[in-house]
């Protein structure tokens, strides 16, 4: 049977992890993808997806007018279903979570949620997923214990994020070992961390410092906020005098070839929760070194594929690059294929049809 599954996100445009998660599972062809966005949606990513216009809602807000604006969303989705008795609803946001939840209300059992986020309101999530019966599914392990989620093994109920295929490019990255590069890949918002990074450069001995370089791809969002917080990364990485080794390079079409330039990943946000830059980077043979909650405490093994520090502390960030400038640990690391195999796309598209198989 051939489905035909509605991710439903309520975004204005394609940026961020999950259209990147949403495109590599529509590359698999395990099922039909369709996109759930607000008017005017715009796709910048290729191939595109299909899309298809619901009432504009904020698709990452819950309060008493997302319950509202989400009910009126429930009811074209419900149309929608009504059409074909293979096509399945699936929640990628936390509006998307409040649909779902009106959809169940009302009777419909083709609905799937994901939740991507560390919210606020933890009970809320842990009241959903009693109120969807099962088809509520965590990124990781480490998100199902921030929620207070405790039964079963550590990956029920849990279906990560994933990759199109793995990357071919180790081969190609040229190390030196006289100096460290880190990268960093992502949005520039404010609960990334980006902010940490400069501060703890400028934390190290000159000496050190002097050996390391911190390059970063991504824009900042169309928000006044996201713009205000740009402008003052870039202002105080000058005030720290580091304008010869930070770098913003903004917005990019792709990583792949970043990853070549790089020998670590840094990530510093508090509470990540599933990265698909770290899978990126893993695929590409490259370390990570994260902050020590959220997903990446699912994906990073110690000595391994990376490193942690403590989340939110630029002296604890800076004392962990400093050791890894100083002992070469980066240049001993070799990470292997096998460590992102379980989160490429056919793997994780195959358990998303087994999901939508299930009434």
């Amino acid at each position: 049977m051939s489905r035909t599954v509605l991710h439903y996100t309520g975004s204005d445009d394609d940026r961020g992890g999950v259209m990147s998660v949403l495109g590599a599972l529509a590359g698999a062809g395990e099922f039909e993808c369709v996109l759930g966005v607000n008017p005017g949606f715009t796709q910048r990513r290729t191939p595109s997806l299909a899309a298809m216009e619901f009432p504009r809602i904020d698709g990452e807000m819950i309060g008493a007018k997302t319950f509202w604006r989400a009910r009126a969303v429930a009811r074209v989705a419900r149309r929608w279903l009504a059409e074909d008795h293979t096509r399945i609803f699936h929640a990628h946001s936390r509006a998307g979570l409040v649909t779902a939840l009106w959809l169940a209300r009302a009777g419909e059992r083709r609905v799937v949620a994901s939740v991507h986020c560390y919210g606020r309101q933890r009970w809320f999530y842990r009241w959903a997923a009693r109120q969807l019966e099962g088809r509520l599914y965590w990124l990781s392990p480490a998100m199902k214990r921030y929620y207070g989620v405790t039964a079963g093994e550590a990956w029920e109920q849990c279906i990560p994020g994933c990759l199109p295929a793995i990357a071919e490019i180790l081969a190609q990255r040229k190390r030196d070992p006289a100096r460290l590069r880190l990268g960093g890949v992502g949005a520039l918002v404010e609960w990334k961390g980006w902010h940490l990074i400069p501060e703890a450069l400028a934390k190290l001995p000159a000496k050190i410092r002097a050996r390391v370089r911190f390059d970063h791809i991504g824009g900042a969002g169309g928000d006044a906020e996201s713009q205000r917080y740009a402008a003052r990364l870039r202002a105080r990485t000058g005030e720290l005098g580091l304008a010869e080794s930070v770098t913003w390079r903004g917005e990019q079409v792709s990583s792949a070839n970043f990853l070549r330039e790089i020998d670590c990943l840094v990530v510093a946000s508090d509470h990540e929760p599933f990265s698909i830059a770290v899978l990126e980077a893993l695929a590409a043979g490259v370390p990570v070194l994260a902050a020590d909650t959220g997903g990446a405490q699912d994906l990073i093994e110690r000595e391994r594929s990376g490193w942690f520090f403590r989340s939110g502390d630029s002296e604890a960030l800076a004392e962990a690059i400093a050791r890894l400038a100083e002992d070469l640990a980066w240049a001993r690391i070799a990470v292997g294929p096998e460590t992102v195999q379980p989160f490429t796309a056919p793997v994780i598209a195959a358990r998303w049809e087994s999901v939508y198989a299930t009434p």
